[in-house]
């Protein structure tokens, strides 16, 4: 007996003595396990009945529960990947290809098929062609001829005749692919089709015995002299299908599974149930290995022929030795370099940090000076941009609100001219004094909603033309502070319109006079109205925005805007009025709004103002303003420090 069956024998009398120890101790937990058996094609392989496979397996192991399913190759490999497999009958070159990519171990048994009572542990190929074919004798005939093939992924129907061929130096250029199962290859030289075919051994002669094929009209190509084995091959013979299990599989149910499998009695009515001889020691698949390697089949297509999977498998203990003694040296003598050489750059560059510190820190100084400067100018042109801002909106105001009167005006213009048409046809007909009199009144209906409209056009005009040169011009004038607030609420109408958002007005329209600067204000309530649009409420939402005025004293006016919003978080209170400062960061946002409106009540009206706010509540921005600016002022104002060039 070899090493290799030694080993083996031991393995299974193991597993014998494993299950006589496990069995009266198996608990009540089953565990769920699929056998999966290669089938050349998806249709169920009629020659075995594998479910007398799953009876026994469940009968000798009760602890677990098999599920023996038939699978084709491609959908096998898909199940392997997926983990949905446990054990595996299939056929040799599938073996080997699984054991090098997915590190499986030896096989646990192999395959005994039968063939009129005889046991039958190898497999082999058979080159077939049509009787009397001229020229097609030997194994050298098949050059330059067309071959018919099952499926290249075949063990028995394509790569034992490849093989066979290449050691006879005959290469084959012309393939015809039919498809499983194998008899479509064997139909093909019947056909004529092509000129000889690739199928298993066995092939022939059960085609012969169910009476499908007439042995009289086909020929072997290159036949063996085999003693005892009872099929025409063309190859030599090589080992049978070997069972697996996947590495997932604890090894001690893969050794009762093992056991199983080769305790079953060969010949026994279990194993004639199955049609097959029954399960023996695994055979050594080297010579499986050495045809795939030859063909340059995965895993071997690569020039060597050899992975580096393969070289870790053979010389893993040793080569992680080696690498923990290299990796020890390397690390003791790297550090040694390391902390000689830091002493030596710590020594020399102490002296150069300082210097580049002292030299690194006025830069700095230098660079934020710079700094102060670009944002002092750029905060200076947003204001202008925001002045701007307000002007667009103004002008957008201007559109939406005359667009009613201008309309209406162009409505009553076509009504008169289609009226104009109507009298003219009239009196042409049957002149009449009452077409006159409904003429006259129909036509001085039309030229007072004509007057009116032009009226309601001209006063708006003149509103906003007075909103804008406030807004542009920063000058200082009389006004009545509600009659502002109306006006800078006209104008934010699109705005308004387009947020879903509404402006209440206040309920006392007893006039309030202020000399100081409309413009200004109009740009504080702008902003104001702005920001409860856009951070009090925000996108998507929308509400009401409460202005309301009331008398502080002689001398002073309280403006409050105030929204049911969002409100601001109680640690941005003290900063909302720093500029730059934002929470819309990247969102639009510049951090001068809120800014521009505290330097504005502050300096250019010599007011004061506050916020307060509640989480889910609101906010509420106060204004406390004197109804006689302050002389101080005016005289910034009129400077120009905070003013820019009419646009109107």
């Amino acid at each position: 007996m070899t090493p290799v069956r030694r080993f083996f024998a031991g393995r299974v009398l193991l597993a014998l003595l494993m299950a006589a120890a496990i069995a009266p101790q198996a608990t009540h937990a089953v565990q769920a396990l699929t056998f999966a058996v290669m089938t050349p094609h998806a249709k169920v392989d009629s020659q075995h009945n594998w479910q007398v496979l799953e009876q026994h397996l469940n009968k000798e192991l009760p602890e677990a529960r098999f599920v023996v399913q038939t699978m084709e190759s491609n959908a096998l490999r898909a199940a392997i990947r997926q983990g949905r497999v446990d054990f595996v009958l299939t056929e040799p070159s599938e073996f080997v290809r699984m054991t090098h990519e997915g590190g499986l171990s030896a096989p646990l048994a192999t395959l005994t098929d039968m063939e009129a009572g005889k046991p039958l542990r190898v497999v082999g190929g058979t080159i077939v062609t049509r009787k009397g074919m001229p020229g097609m004798v030997t194994l050298q005939d098949l050059s330059g001829r067309q071959v018919a093939v099952a499926s290249m992924d075949s063990f028995e129907g394509y790569q034992l005749q490849a093989h066979t061929l290449q050691l006879a130096g005959v290469a084959v250029e012309k393939y015809l692919l039919t498809g499983e199962p194998q008899d479509t290859a064997l139909q093909a030289v019947l056909d004529g089709r092509a000129d000889a075919a690739f199928v298993g051994n066995g092939l022939i002669e059960k085609l012969a015995r169910e009476g499908r094929l007439d042995l009289g009209r086909i020929q072997v190509v290159n036949p063996q002299n085999l003693s005892g084995y009872p099929f025409a091959s063309s190859t030599k013979l090589y080992p049978q299908w070997p069972v697996l299990a996947m590495p997932h599989v604890r090894e001690e149910l893969a050794v009762r599974v093992s056991g199983a499998l080769l305790s079953l009695p060969r010949g026994g009515a279990t194993a004639r149930a199955m049609g097959i001889q029954g399960f023996a020691l695994p055979t050594e698949y080297e010579p499986v290995r050495q045809v795939m390697r030859a063909l340059k089949l995965p895993p071997f297509d690569s020039a060597s022929g050899v992975s580096l999977r393969d070289v870790w498998n053979a010389y893993r203990i040793p080569a992680l030795v080696f690498m923990a003694g290299l990796l020890a040296f390397a690390t003791a003598a790297v550090r040694a370099m390391v902390l000689s050489r830091r002493l030596k750059d710590l020594n020399a560059s102490l002296e150069l940090r300082v210097q580049a510190r002292t030299s690194e820190l006025a830069k700095r100084n230098d660079d934020l000076d710079h700094m102060l400067e670009h944002l002092s100018v750029a905060r200076d042109e947003l204001v202008q941009s925001a002045k701007l801002a307000s002007l667009g909106a103004l002008v957008a105001g201007v559109a939406h609100e005359l667009n009613t009167p201008i309309g209406n005006g162009l409505m009553v213009a076509t009504s008169l001219d289609e009226r104009i048409r109507v009298f003219k046809e009239a009196m042409q007909t049957n002149p009449r004094r009452a077409t006159m009199e409904h003429f006259v009144e129909d036509l001085t209906e039309a030229a007072d909603i004509l007057a009116h409209s032009l009226q309601r056009a001209a006063t708006l005009v003149a509103s906003f033309k007075q909103v804008a040169v406030d807004q542009t011009t920063s000058q200082r004038r009389r006004f009545d502070l509600l009659e502002t607030i109306d006006e800078i609420a006209t104008s934010l109408r699109p705005t308004l319109k387009h947020s879903g958002c509404s402006v209440v007005l206040p309920e006392q329209r007893v006039p309030v006079e202020l000399d100081s600067y409309p413009g200004p204000l109009g740009q504080v309530l702008a902003n104001l109205i702005n920001n409860c649009i856009v951070h009090g409420y925000g996108e998507g939402a929308s509400g009401a925005i409460h202005i309301d005025v009331r008398a502080d004293g002689d001398d002073f006016v309280c403006l409050d805007v105030r929204d049911e919003g969002r409100g601001i978080a109680p640690q941005y209170l003290d900063r909302v009025f720093d500029p730059f400062f934002t929470t819309r960061l990247g969102h639009g946002g510049s951090g001068l709004g809120l800014h521009i409106v505290h330097n504005i009540v502050v300096h250019s009206m010599g007011g004061k103002i506050s916020v307060k706010s509640q989480l889910g509540q609101g906010t509420v921005f106060s204004l406390r303003l004197p109804r006689v600016a302050p002389e101080c002022a005016e005289q910034k104002t009129a400077s120009g420090h905070e003013s820019i060039r009419p646009l109107l």
